[in-house]
């Protein structure tokens, strides 16, 4: 088959399908990950889907939907609360204290691992749909929990406003479906797992490799 007419066939299956992982289609065309690569690369400079971590999801799906109250610019100053990463639309997890004090996290990773370690003070926690980008209330979100799509913190920890969307996206990047009390339960299995003290072993990891980092270039951490 032809590369023109693999493409088309590519982006006819992930119209139908609306989400794709390279594995499955490297699988569904006989290519190498190289040439999966290529193809979705060309295909995303077209603008006809878009790439995430492990494959590719419908661009429709992301068209013209910026639902935001907080401006981009100065939400790309911000950096999380947990792991000094910069803070990104898609993934953003925000919290607001009883003292309504808004506080923004890069993912929801760790924007369920400041839950834990602070429940009394949460009064509102907001998720965003990480394909929509549309925030919404984290108790309502699905979360899609160790997916092998990792765009931030490990272990994977991905919100969708609608459950069909979510049942999607796990069938084609695995993980475990759940709602925001799985989530909690979830990362504080992984806590007790790897962790004596408290707090995220994998988000200290973070802070830990970006300490070393500003040491090594001569700043202050």
């Amino acid at each position: 088959m032809k590369g023109t007419e693999r493409r088309r066939e590519l982006l006819a299956w992930l119209e139908a399908k609306e989400s794709l992982s390279l594995a499955e289609i490297v699988a569904r065309f006989g290519v190498s990950k190289m040439t999966a690569h290529r193809d979705l690369d060309i295909l995303e400079k077209r603008q006809a889907l878009k790439r995430i971590h492990g494959g590719a999801i419908a661009s429709k799906k992301s068209e013209g939907i910026i639902p935001t109250t907080i401006d981009p610019a100065a939400r790309r100053r911000d950096d999380c609360l947990i792991c000094q990463r910069p803070v990104s639309q898609h993934l953003l997890y925000s919290l607001t204290t009883i003292g309504s004090d808004q506080r923004p996290y890069c993912c929801p990773h760790c924007g369920v691992s400041a839950q834990l370690a602070n429940p009394e003070q949460t009064a509102m926690a907001m998720a965003t749909d990480f394909l929509t980008g549309r925030p919404h209330p984290a108790q309502h979100s699905w979360f899609v929990l160790g997916s092998v799509v990792v765009p931030c913190c490990h272990p994977s920890m991905l919100t969708f406003e609608d459950e069909a969307m979510a049942r999607r996206f796990q069938t084609g990047f695995g993980g475990r479906l759940g709602r925001l009390s799985n989530a909690l339960a979830y990362l504080q299995d992984e806590m007790r797992l790897h962790h004596e003290g408290s707090g995220c072993p994998h988000c200290a990891a973070a802070d830990v490799s970006k300490e070393n980092e500003q040491q090594r270039e001569g700043r202050d951490p």
